[in-house]
């Protein structure tokens, strides 16, 4: 999941986190009072100061407040009411499908898909007396898992499954074996959540994309990049990375999968019954995403659209039988009402307001994009294709490593979009770049909700070397997608 920040739990405010609520507010709601400059106009003025506040606030404080905040705001700037306001942020189709398909989601993980699919994967004698290949495979396999299953729940899981092996094998405290493992999985769960931009806040990015460029985002294509890319980098890093750190292998062959306990020896028909309507949806979903030109996606993309198809997946697997004699259907309404990690608020609050924003933003009525794209124009202005799609890749790694993916995708579409139309270029392949790269943000704990988690663990304290661990991933990560969507570019052109 791909987005939201984690809030820690404190006795009481420091002096700095008043510092910060206040810079929030005073950007949402003074800012545009400031007089204009440049071409953006009074009420461009209020939404741009709205934006930053946003900004500021998902990067320094938390999400609700300053997302409850922001609804207010933004029907306070004079681009449109409050009504109006509340109805695009929380009306919108994009925000409609994630609440839907968190309840499927979340359903797989607290029914036990995540520990069978564990035991399953990594019992196999194939991986007997191979430690890398058992690595690589590991980070691989889950890689393409995070693409189904919120990286999340997904990273405690496997957090915790690694820390299990590091022990059995008797590994200590001060290993780099424990370092490179859970940089391993960081990094396999975010590029897996990026790969295709189907749900949560990617979606919302994809959808933004295409209302500000006039070009769906295809899917299939996307994907086929991003999984050459994602490949390519966790092959990368555990053979570079196990060099790097000296990682020693020779007591991996340890691990005892009984510890995964009798539950995760098969999988439930519960959850049986959950995967197979949700994959068949994502499948349909990814279909007609990709092939535009149809009856069958033109009805799944235009008349029952993406929340009305996970809105259908989620209503069947609440009415199917579980198949356990339980008298209950497949998906139990409290089991994912009760559960931390089945639906995200946080992801459906940035959604819900960061997704209206970035597209207000570049109405004529603010002056904004005019403004944006003034100030990029000597960099962009006269510069090949590739120029443009590399310096989006660079940009976008270092901007959501500083602050919110989600509010800083949002803020680049805008900029860059005019250009990429202008150069000619395939702006799928930019537009899946931008969005690709703006789920990236591992460098800081407050980057996103994974880094929190990765660089929170008490299982490795030493925080130079979970930094050498993440800067050493976001190099492979800017090197093999600067290659790789060249080369689709330059294929696709």
């Amino acid at each position: 999941m791909s987005n939201e920040k984690s809030v820690r739990q404190r006795k009481g405010y420091s002096p700095a986190q008043y510092i910060h609520i206040i810079i929030t507010l005073l950007l949402m709601f003074g800012f545009g009072y400031l007089p204009t400059f440049s071409t953006l106009t009074p009420v461009g003025m209020k939404l741009l100061g709205l934006f930053l506040g946003v900004i500021y606030g998902y990067s320094t404080c938390e999400v609700i407040w300053p997302s409850l905040f922001a609804f207010i705001a933004f029907g306070l700037s004079g681009y449109t009411d409050m009504n109006g306001a509340i109805a695009s942020m929380l009306g919108g189709s994009t925000v409609f499908q994630i609440i839907t398909q968190y309840f499927t989601a979340g359903a797989i993980v607290i029914y036990g898909f995540g520990k069978w699919f564990i035991r399953w994967s990594l019992t196999k004698k194939i991986f007997r007396g191979k430690p890398i290949f058992y690595t690589w495979c590991f980070m691989f396999i889950f890689m393409w898992t995070s693409i189904v299953i919120s990286q999340i729940p997904m990273a405690l899981l496997l957090y915790a499954i690694w820390n299990d092996i590091a022990d059995s094998c008797g590994y200590d405290k001060k290993s780099t074996f424990r370092y490179y493992g859970f940089g391993g999985i960081l990094l396999s769960l975010m590029m897996g959540g990026a790969m295709i931009p189907y749900k949560s806040w990617q979606l919302g990015l994809a959808s933004t994309w295409q209302q500000v460029t006039g070009g769906n985002i295809n899917l299939g294509l996307m994907f086929l990049i991003t999984g050459i890319c994602g490949t390519l980098i966790i092959t990368a890093y555990v053979l570079l990375g196990a060099r790097l750190f000296k990682v020693d292998f020779s007591t991996m062959e340890a691990f005892d999968v009984e510890k995964l306990g009798e539950e995760s020896k098969h999988l439930r028909p519960r959850t049986k019954r959950i995967l197979v309507v949700y994959l068949i949806t994502m499948l349909l979903a990814i279909f007609s995403g990709t092939f535009l030109n149809n009856p069958l996606s033109d009805f799944l993309n235009n008349t029952l659209t993406a929340g009305g198809l996970y809105c259908v997946c989620s209503a069947l697997l609440m009415v199917i039988p579980s198949g356990e004699g339980d008298g209950q259907a497949a998906i139990h309404f409290n089991d994912i009402k009760h559960s931390d990690s089945a639906v995200s608020w946080p992801v459906i609050l940035m959604c819900a307001v960061t997704i209206p924003l970035a597209t207000a933003l570049t109405n004529e009525s603010t002056g904004v994009l005019p403004w944006l794209t003034g100030i990029f124009s000597p960099i962009f202005e006269g510069r090949s294709p590739v120029f443009i799609l590399v310096f989006t890749i660079i940009v976008m790694l270092i901007l959501t490593n500083v602050g919110s993916n989600i509010a800083f995708g949002g803020a680049m579409i805008p900029v860059v979009s005019p250009f990429v139309i202008a150069s000619g270029m395939n702006p799928v392949v930019a537009g899946a770049a931008l969005i690709w790269m703006a789920n990236m943000g591992l460098v800081l704990p407050g980057a996103s909700a994974p880094a929190s988690i990765f660089h929170g663990r008490s299982e490795i304290p030493d925080a130079g070397l979970r930094t050498k661990i993440v800067l050493f991933s976001a190099a492979l990560l800017l090197i093999i997608s600067i290659v790789v969507f060249s080369l689709a570019y330059l294929v696709t052109a």
